[in-house]
């Protein structure tokens, strides 16, 4: 599978934004504002920042799906950012994500019924690289991956659509750049052994802990060192390349 690709600050008119597509038919459009104040006193907080996150289909009007996913994006988001920073007491961050693209279903998170696991952790990276465009203080980045279980019981990471569709569960881990461990998300049947198995493999794709033969990072896609931890950080040195240009080129 080819590698996710990314760009930051494509809006102009947000304090950071970021658009993710993932190869297997996933796009992301973020967009960051804040800190900045709130214009509602009552949900001011006098020491720790507001955070509101707030995800939108390509089409149609937000359902379930959408709220819950947002509930989740905020517990984890929460914890990285640095809300209790004096400097962001008082003031709020809001995060929106756009679905432009779904495999599963387009434009939306998930289905009636469906599950939204396969889209979680392009939201979850569009929305730290939104983070980091916007310049708002984290405690930690993370990195995030989806794998299968198989009806054979193989464990498959980033899963196709038909592999998503026959599997007897779907696992979403996170992990943070210090290597804990910030989320996991599953449904459908599983025993414990097979759980810690999927933890251990995504510790491997998520925070490189793993080698391929012995000198190589444990890959998302099969290419050594192409890993979510080495993207992220390629990605902002890029976009950090390409901002200081005139002062490399003076140097």
């Amino acid at each position: 599978m080819a590698a996710p690709t990314a760009s930051l600050s494509p809006l102009r008119f947000a304090n950071g934004s970021a658009s993710y597509t993932f190869p297997a038919g996933e796009k992301i459009l973020a967009s960051v504002n804040g800190p900045g104040e709130v214009s509602r006193r009552d949900v001011q907080n006098p020491e720790e920042a507001t955070l509101e996150v707030l995800v939108k289909p390509g089409v149609g009007v937000s359902g379930p799906g959408e709220r819950y996913v947002e509930g989740v994006l905020r517990g984890l988001l929460g914890r990285v950012i640095l809300m209790r920073d004096k400097n962001m007491a008082r003031k709020g961050v809001v995060i929106t994500l756009v679905v432009a693209e779904n495999r599963i279903v387009d434009g939306k998170v998930d289905v009636r019924g469906g599950s939204y696991l396969s889209i979680l952790p392009s939201l979850l990276h569009a929305a730290l690289l939104g983070l980091l465009s916007a310049g708002i203080p984290m405690a930690m980045t993370y990195t995030s991956c989806l794998i299968a279980i198989s009806p054979s019981s193989d464990l498959l990471a980033n899963p196709s659509t038909e592999q998503i569709k026959t599997s007897t569960s779907l696992h979403v881990l996170a992990f943070s750049s210090k290597g804990n461990l910030l989320l996991s998300e599953s449904q459908g049947s599983f025993n414990l052994q097979q759980w810690e198995d999927v933890h251990d493999l995504a510790e491997k794709l998520c925070h490189a802990t793993g080698t391929n033969n012995g000198d190589e990072d444990i890959t998302m896609d099969g290419v050594a060192g192409n890993t979510p931890k080495n993207f992220i950080q390629e990605t902002v040195e890029d976009k950090v390349r390409e901002e200081f240009a005139w002062k490399l080129a003076a140097a």
